[in-house]
């Protein structure tokens, strides 16, 4: 079975829109964690700005102290809220890139089936073991695909709670 020139074309039409559908994907995943990075450096360069006007100001040491205790609180603030951003934004984009990957693991199954459907029909009869070896090799990899989605989303999702329980920590701190 040679496939033809159309055939080949699609396929190549498919792997670029896959292509550009993945970069689509990454390339907004860095314009958003750029945009919170530089909004993020504005506002620190701001703060920033107005703590140096306000230690020219100290009159003693005792206020300078102060106001530099009070000036790493907002920053710890700052680079939690920003780590919880860069982590929302890095969270969307691996599920993104993962509902490419599943639809590219379906598409790839369904052709798979279907030319082993094409290559069947062709066989003597009698192959009926080597049929179903063929349709229970799928399902097992399908199985294997499943629990390794599954064990990552586990592994997500205890991540996801470890980051909780450590914010909530540093909450309590005064």
């Amino acid at each position: 079975m040679s496939a033809s020139p159309e055939d080949l074309l699609k396929t190549q039409q498919e792997h670029l829109e896959r292509l550009m559908s993945l970069s689509k994907v990454l390339l907004d995943s860095t314009e958003k964690v750029s945009e919170a990075q530089i909004t993020s450096l504005r506002s620190q360069i701001q703060f920033l700005h107005d703590h140096a006007a306000r230690l020219v100001q100290a009159k003693s040491p005792r206020e300078w102290a102060e106001l530099q205790a009070a000036y790493l609180r907002p920053l710890s603030d700052e680079a939690q809220a920003e780590a919880s951003r860069t982590y929302a934004i890095s969270r969307q984009t691996a599920e993104d890139i993962a509902g490419i990957m599943e639809n590219q693991i379906n598409a790839f199954n369904h052709e798979v089936n279907e030319a082993f459907g094409l290559f069947a029909q062709h066989w003597p009869q009698g192959q009926d073991s080597l049929n179903a070896a063929f349709h229970s090799l799928m399902a097992a990899g399908n199985k294997a695909y499943a629990s390794v989605h599954q064990s990552m989303r586990q592994a997500t999702d205890l991540a996801e709670s470890n980051a909780r329980a450590l914010r909530a920590s540093f909450q309590k701190q005064p």
